[in-house]
């Protein structure tokens, strides 16, 4: 109870420190303090915080350094878990996601939500029963087999590795688009610069400086999210609390409901729909001409420069001219990828334009079966998924006891709960603030910001005025989901500080995440790999320091990935829950409720969940497919994401005939037995 209240007043103070710091920020704004300054301070100042506290939570103990000691309090469990599984996914890129798609972006909610559910009734408590350190650790005592679960522990290194690697470039992704908007630094340097916040977070202290940085990660988020949503409500509502209330005339729901009907049937909009389409199709048919098509825009660029060398052109002209050549697609299977990205490109603004409320009908009025089957398929993806994450799994085994476990699942869930109810509130917000300032804004009024968010990545923030009418349209914003939270204070004209207070939130969001991944990536490389099958006779400082090793050697290698710029967020973290659900959701809960899984059925269903679920996902990538002069496609209509409707039954398929037609029956009684015992009986 000591160790509870500690902890309380510590997080408390820093609770209160950090309002503090909102406030001054605020008032440094009052005071004419510059933009770029006010970024720095929110940067370093949350930086500097977690900085302390994984200095402070240092440890070269092992069961330290992995579990934590197994002392963390359910509550604070709870704040940890949320904070690790908060990803900028959920803070950033849902609200992005669900300002594009509207109702349809629900089952990201629904299905990371439902998860929480399904861990809390069919994992948590039974894996807290064992001293465990990782993932692999209870499926190779569960499916121990004449090997002593070897095979089984190899190939969950495997699926562990490239799950938590995919998903922690999302992170870092995230890390880099934030550093370089509000420290000024060029997105390659901030992906780096934020690195260095990771790793002082988890590379000291390992679990036990992950738990308490998450902790008041959490917080920042937390209040980030509040602070943000209370003042965007009040902001965009001027005082009109009829404005708060769906259904009421000026209300926001109502006012995107219009202003959709009235862009829906505006003929500018459509215009720039279909020269969307028009360009659409222009480079379907350079992909189909290829590679005469590639060579006559090569040789045209290739003379072009050259008349501007010998025409007697200026300097300016003549590096224009360069860069028009050095950008164009190197070979045709580069042009195929570039140009099959940008064909894609244009189609998703087509779809931009959907209803927010409600879900998509098609010709005839009556739901649209295809979107209701998409819905369901990405929110069981992601609700397996969710049950399967390695680095979520780990924060079982550092509380006290399985109640205890329990309890803070479900204190997790409260914690996001708060998270992901505002969401959906910022989506509208997001829109109202949309239409009101920058929809109908004349092309010689465009604010700065577009600029600004341009400088860190090309394509992040786009105004083109495609009709050439001198107004900006709807349908002419390119906004990514990925900066929509962050970018809308500043359409909003809102003070400065309060889009570095919600950078400050994503940034806590991200790196929270990145610690966790890279702590389940370093275990399962130091335990799973090299002490449990290179050297079980390695000491516990080696296995500590094998741990940092991999911790720092995976982080660089997923910054310099990132610092490629691989993607989306939120399909970055999409691809690695359905990685997560296909690979180890089936042999996790078999592996607890039913007796038959054999060893066999394990290595079965891991192997053809993984390789399944890769290929959906490879399948389904058009600048992957590129790579090969494929086109991307569908299977079943659904997207990637949504695979796992198609390779959890084949992995449960896998595990069941494969348990069924060999193997040993009785491979672990005795882990069977614990997890029917008592907790007080629970011991292997």
């Amino acid at each position: 109870m000591s160790f509870t209240l500690s902890l309380t007043r510590f997080f408390s103070v820093l609770t209160f420190g950090f309002l503090v710091c909102i406030a001054g920020a605020a008032i440094m704004e009052d005071y004419g303090i510059g933009r770029q300054w006010i970024g720095y301070f929110f940067i370093f100042v949350t930086l500097g915080a977690y900085a302390v506290i994984g200095l402070l939570s240092r440890t070269s103990d092992m069961h330290e350094y992995f579990v934590a000691s197994r002392t963390v309090p359910s509550v604070y469990n709870g704040m940890a878990t949320a904070a690790d599984w908060m990803s900028a996914a959920s803070f950033l890129g849902v609200a992005g996601t669900l300002f594009y798609s509207g109702f349809e972006a629900l089952a990201l909610l629904v299905g990371w939500t439902g998860g929480f559910v399904l861990i809390a009734l069919l994992i948590a408590p039974y894996l807290r029963k064992f001293a465990f350190f990782s993932v692999g650790d209870f499926l190779a005592t569960r499916y121990s087999g004449p090997d002593k679960g070897r095979a089984v522990r190899l190939i969950c290194v495997l699926v562990t590795v490239s799950i938590s690697f995919v998903y922690v470039i999302a992170q870092i992704y995230a890390v880099g688009l934030i550093t370089s908007r509000f420290a000024g630094v060029e997105f390659g340097i901030g992906v780096f610069f934020g690195l260095a916040g990771i790793l002082v977070c988890s590379f000291l202290g390992g679990m036990r400086a992950v738990t308490w940085t998450a902790v008041a990660q959490y917080i920042v988020m937390i209040v980030a999210m509040m602070v943000s949503v209370v003042a965007l409500i009040g902001f965009t509502g001027k005082g009109d609390t009829e404005r708060f209330v769906d259904g009421g005339p000026t209300s926001f729901p109502e006012y995107v409901r219009a202003q959709e009907r009235k862009f829906f049937a505006d003929p500018a909009e459509a215009e720039v729909r279909s020269a969307y389409l028009r360009e659409a199709d222009r480079y379907q048919l350079l992909i189909d001409t290829l590679p005469s098509s590639w060579a006559e825009g090569y040789e045209a660029r290739r003379k072009n420069l050259e008349l501007a060398r010998y025409d007697g052109s200026t300097f300016q002209e003549i590096k224009a001219a360069e860069r028009v050549l050095t950008s164009y697609p190197k070979d045709p299977q580069d042009a195929k990828r570039k140009w099959s990205q940008e064909k894609q490109r244009y189609l998703d603004k087509v779809k931009a334009s959907v209803p927010h409320f409600g879900s998509v009908k098609d010709d005839s009025g009556l739901s649209n079966s295809r979107a209701l089957i998409s819905f369901l398929a990405v929110a069981f993806t992601l609700m397996c998924g969710t049950v399967a994450l390695p680095h979520i799994i780990m924060r079982f085994y550092t509380t006290p006891n399985a109640s205890q476990t329990r309890w803070s699942v479900v204190f997790a869930l409260g914690c996001i709960l708060v998270i992901y109810l505002a969401s959906p509130w910022l989506s509208v917000i997001a829109k109202v603030v949309v239409y009101e300032n920058l929809v109908g804004l004349s092309y010689n009024e465009i604010p700065n910001w577009i600029a600004a968010w341009s400088r860190v990545t090309p394509g992040l923030a786009t105004l083109q005025d495609v009709n050439q009418d001198g107004v900006v349209q709807f349908a002419e914003i390119g906004l990514s989901p990925d900066i929509l939270v962050l970018i809308t204070p500043e359409i909003a004209g809102m003070p400065f500080f309060l889009s570095g207070l919600i950078a400050a939130g994503g940034l806590a969001a991200a790196l929270s995440t990145a610690d966790g991944l890279l702590l389940a990536i370093a275990g399962s490389l130091s335990h799973d790999l090299y002490y449990r099958v290179l050297d079980p006779e390695a000491t516990a400082q080696r296995r500590v320091t094998m741990s940092k090793i991999a911790l720092l050697s995976a982080a660089l290698m997923a910054a310099w990935i990132t610092s490629l710029q691989p993607g989306n967020i939120v399909v970055l973290v999409g691809s690695a829950f359905a990685l997560a659900a296909s690979s180890l959701f089936v042999p996790l809960v078999a592996g607890i409720f039913w007796s038959g899984a054999t060893r066999r059925g394990a290595l079965w269903a891991m192997g053809t969940g993984f390789v399944s679920s890769s290929l959906c996902l490879a399948l389904t990538n058009s600048s992957f497919m590129a790579l090969f002069n494929l086109d991307a496609v569908q299977i079943g209509g659904l997207s990637g994401v949504a695979s796992g409707v198609f390779t959890i039954p084949l992995s449960a398929l896998a595990m069941v005939v494969a348990s069924l037609l060999g193997g040993r029956k009785d491979e672990a009684p005795a882990v069977m037995r614990v997890l029917r015992l008592p907790e007080s009986e629970g011991k292997l």
